[in-house]
């Protein structure tokens, strides 16, 4: 089992019991491994020991209620299981640096910010008057917009900052939009995003539940395809240095170099799975990396993760990630850009071929995906199969199966969406297809509304303990198929329009 599913696992019960005490028992249960396998694992991902993780949870829901509710402090304390307000007092201090009461005054910033992939839960943020164990980081002109070099480091602060968030959430293409930003080149993301293909993309693993169904790398056959073709739209040059191909050393020297001529580098891991992030910097002659990671804050991934002052990332386990697996630079030079006939035709070659096949890292094992059609009859058949969905499954279990569906919602959701900004991008551009791209940006903007919809039955996009019991449910998961099915007709809709505006161009 990924140790990222039995953290989010653990930490997801964990987070809907702050409110009584912990059943080690039924964690046991819950998750499928003994109290002390959870203990030490969860302490050697996380860096927290459960004590110590739990008391911190119970600090951060504590300061939500009394910054967000006008409940007695008192009675805050006694429903976050602490024995007497002093005991609450003396813990809330050591964390936040104030006294419960003072801390109500004061207005202190405690939000909802994600913790695991698809957790928000509350938050105590950081600004010039609180401290936390959770910071918020916000640009300061002294910070951005400068390199600071030596002889052992160079850090280019002032690179836009990639995360996940409601409006991207392709790594990638938000990494590579914030590189040339930095580098002056404005960028749209959704011409990114149909430049690489992600935005016409579905995909779904034949053999199993697939948490890298969304990786922007099985869109096609050559796993690199997807940064080429957006290096290309961008009309820039690059290099790709593969880990299969190199050492330490060569993607120390890689990275050195390119970031010493200022320019950022493209990385796939360094934190977390092999997504792309952005490195801004390097210290100790590049043991020490910083950037932005959209997994740099996320508990299960964080455990030799600092911040620095400006925001970015600090890790020296890079290496050590079995996720990092490509360093990818850009080239100051210019070119043309690819023609809107060009990416049309990719994306319809993306949205009309049913399987693709590639061998998996290890270079042994063959993967086989269903794409276009195909991969929305898969999706439909793997959700409306009972037998998936055990209610006496593990926690884990489920878990994967709800973050397959996940992302299979924001392949369409996301991809849809920009699809259609796309095509009204080109009909601006070329009116003898005006009409055709508007009514295929319809039909993808309808597609994207089934992905949103599928929320509803399951009660939100949140990937927590209860929404994941409850996509187990078959009523739940009987309402969500005919969504997917729809979807799928929507998107041969909008496939038809755009194979007529391609013969047209």
């Amino acid at each position: 089992m990924d140790h990222h599913l039995f953290v989010w696992s653990t930490a997801s019960f964990i987070e809907t019991r702050l409110k009584e005490s912990i059943n080690y028992a039924s964690l046991e249960k819950t998750v499928g491994f003994s109290y002390r396998h959870i203990r030490e694992t969860f302490k050697e991902c996380t860096g927290f020991s459960l004590s110590q993780y739990i008391l911190m949870r119970r600090i951060a829901n504590s300061a939500f209620e009394i910054v967000h509710t006008g409940k007695n402090l008192t009675d805050i304390a006694a429903e976050y299981m602490f024995d007497s307000y002093d005991t609450f007092t003396r813990a809330f201090r050591r964390h936040t640096n104030y006294v419960p009461s003072d801390f109500r005054k004061r207005c202190c910033r405690v939000g909802r910010k994600r913790l695991l992939m698809g957790m928000y839960a509350p938050t105590i943020y950081l600004d010039k008057e609180t401290l936390s164990f959770t910071p918020d980081f916000s640009e300061d002109e002294k910070i951005m917009n400068r390199i600071d070099k030596n002889d052992t480091s160079c850090i280019l602060y002032g690179v836009p900052k990639v995360a996940y968030t409601f409006e991207e959430c392709t790594p990638f293409c938000a990494a590579l939009k914030a590189c040339l930003n930095y580098m002056g080149q404005v960028i749209d993301y959704a011409y990114i995003m149909a430049a690489t293909g992600a935005s016409f993309r579905l995909r779904w693993n034949l053999d199993y539940w697939d948490g890298g169904n969304v990786d922007i790398r099985n869109i096609y056959e050559d796993r690199n395809e997807a940064f080429c073709r957006a290096f290309q739209a961008a009309g820039r040059t690059y290099q790709i240095l593969e880990r299969k191909n190199a050492t330490k050393e060569n993607f120390i020297q890689f990275i050195k170099s390119e970031i010493d001529e200022g320019r950022p580098v493209l990385a796939l891991g360094i934190i977390g799975p092999p997504e792309a992030c952005v490195i801004t910097g390097y210290k100790e002659n590049g043991l020490t990396l910083l950037g932005w990671n959209c997994f740099q804050e996320n508990q299960e991934f964080a455990k030799d993760v600092t911040l620095d002052e400006s925001g970015y990332f600090v890790t020296n386990t890079w290496w050590e990630n079995e996720g990092t697996l490509a360093v990818m630079s850009i080239g100051e030079k210019q070119m043309e850009l690819v023609s809107a006939k060009e990416l049309l035709q990719n994306a319809v070659d993306i949205m009309t071929k049913s399987r693709i096949s590639f061998l998996a890292e290890d270079g042994r094992t063959t993967l086989e995906y269903a794409g276009g059609q195909e991969a929305y009859d898969i999706w439909a058949k793997r959700v409306a199969d009972d037998n998936e969905f055990n209610q006496t499954a593990l926690l884990p279990i489920l878990f994967e199966r709800i973050m397959c569906q996940g992302d299979a919602q924001v392949m369409i959701g996301e991809g849809r969406s920009y699809a259609a900004c796309f095509l009204e991008w080109i009909t601006k551009e070329h009116e003898g297809v005006s009409e055709l791209g508007k009514e295929a940006a319809k039909y993808f903007r309808l597609e994207a509304e089934c992905a949103f919809w599928m929320n509803e039955p399951k009660g939100g996009f949140m990937q927590d303990e209860a929404t994941t019991r409850k996509f187990a449910q078959p009523e739940v998961r009987k309402q969500i198929v005919p969504l997917i099915l729809k979807a799928k007709e929507y998107d041969a809709l909008a496939c038809g329009r755009m194979k007529e505006m391609i013969r047209l161009l």
